[in-house]
């Protein structure tokens, strides 16, 4: 027969555990990470030296660094592999325009955005892409090729390509759209035009923002644009061969 507990050891072992006073808790998290060593003092010499501190107690001192961000899914698109780039010509551009928020301004917007979150079903994603092609006029940067906010872009009613693009992706960001499903696309058309899209993963499967039609479209539908780069959060993608 195997051992059996007697009566008050299953009592003693089913009674909770008793609570602690608070003071004693504040006692016990402080020797966690227990205070600096004092300088020690040679009873001789009078000289005073400090100990170095042990492994536990310098962990404590140097709170562990934040996990580093994780890469969004490659995009891969238009029959291209995405392949994971580092710095590239225009990631300062990428990088400055994308900071701005959309729900941190007021405009003409507000009202898309209230409609859209009262929405219980329907096509958010066909609702901005319209609402931006619409409010906004093509223009051609004068000067260079500069990229403006969302914020930006939505106040002062025109824009380039990219403009479109991020302008789109300030009010998806609004509306609660994950940035980790958002991509800025740089490509080029048939004619070897220079172009941009926003690509969304919506449940997996990649959809076409343009602002060249209302019709949001899943990538695979599109044979005419040939991907160069592609941005999401702090992550960039170049593109090499082609898929199949």
């Amino acid at each position: 027969m195997g051992w059996r507990p007697s009566l008050a050891a299953i009592a003693l072992l089913a009674a909770p555990a008793p609570l602690l006073p608070q003071d004693d808790v504040a006692r016990i998290g402080s020797e966690a990470c227990p205070a600096e060593p004092e300088a020690f003092v040679m009873p001789t010499t009078g000289a005073a030296f400090t100990l170095p501190p042990d492994p536990d107690q310098a962990a404590c001192a140097e709170p562990a660094p934040p996990p580093p961000p994780i890469r969004p899914p490659a995009p891969s698109l238009f029959r291209m592999v995405a392949l994971p780039v580092g710095d590239t010509a225009p990631r300062q551009k990428w990088e400055l325009a994308r900071l701005g928020e959309v729900a941190e301004h007021r405009g003409p917007w507000d009202e898309l955005l209230s409609e859209a979150a009262r929405m219980q079903s329907g096509d958010t994603i066909g609702m901005v892409n319209q609402w931006v092609n619409w409010h906004v006029r093509f223009r051609d940067d004068a000067a260079g090729d500069e990229w403006a906010s969302a914020p930006e872009t939505l106040r002062r009613g025109f824009g380039d390509c990219e403009d479109f693009a991020m302008a789109k992706m300030g009010l998806l960001l609004a509306l609660g759209v994950s940035p980790d499903d958002m991509y800025l696309v740089l490509l080029r058309d048939q004619r070897q035009a220079e172009h941009a899209v926003l690509v969304v993963n919506r449940g997996g499967r990649l959809v076409v923002l343009d602002n060249r039609t209302d019709k949001v479209l899943p990538a695979e539908a599109i044979s005419d644009y040939t991907p160069i780069l592609s941005f999401s959060g702090q992550f960039a993608w170049t593109y090499g061969r082609r898929l199949g």
